[in-house]
């Protein structure tokens, strides 16, 4: 600073605003003074070195160095998003290269990483670790221009990355939230893993764990590690024991070129109309719901719009709340101690949770085969009684939604995990499976498409597909459901599946 012309003054007055550390040993103050600098400044320094961690801000609050520190942090820390769900990640390579955890991604092709509301991209999967549960994903950085890669501690020095009683902290995307700070204590350092009792929430996982220097340590893993009775403790994965892993994604990074630094689609920032939801919870009867149900071979397929989500999980208590009326409907009874719109109360919080966005559901459909029924039927003819032996016909591999010519990328590409196990005198259901749940912008299904299909792929038949066209009244309907939406914030443009880049499946048959 001082070489750059600014005044030993200004110089002086920076070191005692700023809460950094500064190297006071003699070495470090000789050097300073062979340098020029003044034995006023050298005694700045020595003061501010002496200062608690602790500072007091301009509105008379506390922080400490891993309060102050958070801004920083969090350019690292991304949300990462599978077929299978979302969890954390962070950036530690300039290359942008992500660590989460290997249960994260799990067999998914699809893995995204997201930055912020607006900026998310594409990642490769180049090397994971089930053992110690680590993945490390391949982004490309120029979509995150402020991204800024967190440091791994030094795990050659001779000072240990992290000790017992250490303040620590992570940043995570729990449950529907995004870059949250949670802060610990180190409870113990094993061999591995590092305890501590920061709390670690499902989408926590696959954060990094900083010390009280700034330094990723560890990368979280949500799990309690207590036995039975004892306080919530988390288990930690030691940085040390990733760098194996680490060292096997930079070897299949080369000779290959970056990811794709296209955005990939988001869900939007805007909430659904509350008034809308609200005409919904005072309807008796949800017209047309058969428009949003149809058949495509063997699976059984919904379209989910905000108005009909909320129509169904309310539906119980609009009966419950029709009950009670009929019950004092009369002369003398008390009227009017529940409404409908009691639960309305507060719900600009949470109308986040019916985002503007279509789902469509997937379900493969379950039943008895043929020669199955055929030899129930034939044993039954002799007077012997089987169960019903009931599976699932198939499994959802993946959807296609086409607007017109156009496939329309979803913003979230999901599969859920089905497991069935039921068995009585009358049927016998031991069976898992998945189903399909894709995300799509608003705009995705409209008058403005002409055409609407959608095809569905089975994990027996993954390249051919079962299609089916959608009727006019279904386009219409859904187009009628968002209308409030479309009025009030305007339609969104929709991302050519064109631009969808590689799934990591085709990495994987590379490797």
């Amino acid at each position: 600073m001082l070489r750059s012309g600014l005044s030993t003054a200004i110089v002086e007055a920076s070191i005692k605003s700023s809460t950094g550390k500064y190297d006071t040993s003699p070495n470090a103050l000789l050097a300073l003074k062979n340098a020029g600098a003044s034995e006023s400044l050298i005694l700045s320094l020595i003061e501010a070195a002496k200062r608690p961690t602790g500072a007091i801000n301009s509105s008379g609050r506390i922080t400490d160095e891993l309060t102050t520190s958070f801004k920083r942090l969090e350019k690292s820390v991304v949300t990462v998003w599978s077929e299978t769900g979302h969890g954390t990640g962070f950036i530690f390579d300039k290359s942008g290269l992500v660590m989460t955890n290997q249960h994260v991604i799990g067999p998914s092709e699809y893995v995204a990483v997201q930055f912020d509301e607006k900026q998310k991209l594409f990642a490769r999967v180049l090397a994971t670790d089930p053992e110690r549960d680590v993945a490390v994903l391949w982004i490309n950085l120029e979509g995150f221009p402020q991204a800024m890669p967190a440091s791994l501690a030094n795990t050659n020095g001779n000072e240990p990355t992290v000790i017992e009683g250490e303040r620590v902290l992570t940043i995570g995307s729990p449950l529907h939230q995004r870059k949250v700070i949670t802060t610990g204590v180190v409870s113990k350092v094993e061999q591995k893993v590092i305890i501590s009792d920061i709390n670690i929430n499902h989408g926590n996982s696959g954060g990094p764990l900083f010390n009280s220097l700034g330094e990723a340590v560890g990368i979280t893993t949500f799990g309690d590690f207590t036995k039975a009775g004892g306080p919530g403790i988390s288990g930690i994965v030691r940085i040390e024991e990733t760098l194996g892993v680490i060292s096997r994604a930079r070897s299949a990074m080369k000779g290959r070129s970056a990811p794709s630094a296209s955005y990939l689609p988001v869900e939007p920032k805007d909430p659904f109309p509350l008034e809308a939801l609200e005409n919904v919870a005072l309807a008796d009867k949800f017209d047309g719901i058969d428009r949003y149900v149809f058949g495509v071979d063997e699976f059984q397929v919904t379209l989910m719009t905000p108005p009909l989500t909320y129509w169904l999980e309310t539906k119980a208590q609009r009966e419950a709340t029709k009950t009670k009326n009929k019950r004092n409907d009369k002369n003398g009874a008390v009227q009017g101690t529940i409404d409908v719109l009691d639960g309305f109360k507060g719900w600009k919080e949470y109308v986040g949770e019916y985002k503007p966005v279509l789902m469509i559901d997937a379900d493969p459909r379950m039943g008895e085969s043929f020669w199955g029924a055929f030899g129930r039927g034939f044993a039954a003819s002799y007077g012997v009684h089987t169960p019903a032996n009931i599976r699932f016909k198939t499994d959802f591999y993946k959807m296609k939604l086409f607007c017109g010519d156009r496939e329309v990328m979803p913003i979230h590409p999901g599969k859920i995990p089905y497991f069935m196990n039921e068995s009585n005198y009358f049927v016998r259901a031991q069976d898992a499976t998945y189903e399909g749940l894709y995300t799509y912008p608003a705009a995705a299904i409209t008058s403005a498409c002409g055409e609407v299909r959608l095809e569905i792929y089975s994990e027996r038949n993954p390249e051919k597909a079962s299609t089916k066209k959608l009727s006019e009244k279904t386009i219409a309907r859904i187009e009628e459901d968002f209308a409030p939406y479309f009025q009030r914030y305007g339609r969104p443009v929709l991302t050519d599946s064109s631009a969808l880049p590689e799934t990591n499946l085709q990495n994987r048959k590379r490797n």
